[in-house]
């Protein structure tokens, strides 16, 4: 498998990501993050950014799960 060093910015942080994804689409995946996490700060300006990472980890591994038990279902 081939691995891509993909660079991104999640809060104004740069990570540098070893990833089978191309880098359009962990560009993405970086945008999606920044967007989720903003919003979830407009919503709540005192939620705390450590508070607001856990709460989009809980939301996306939520569904994840939901959409792994909708494909093994079919």
């Amino acid at each position: 498998m081939v691995m891509n060093r993909v660079k991104g910015n999640v809060l104004g942080k740069s990570y540098t990501l070893s990833t089978p994804e191309d880098e359009a689409h962990m560009q993405a995946v970086f945008k999606l993050i920044n967007t989720q996490l903003a919003d979830l700060q407009k919503q709540n300006p005192s939620l705390e950014q450590d508070d607001a990472l856990v709460l989009m980890s809980i939301n996306a591994l939520s569904d994840q799960l939901r959409m792994q038990h909708k494909y093994e279902e079919n």
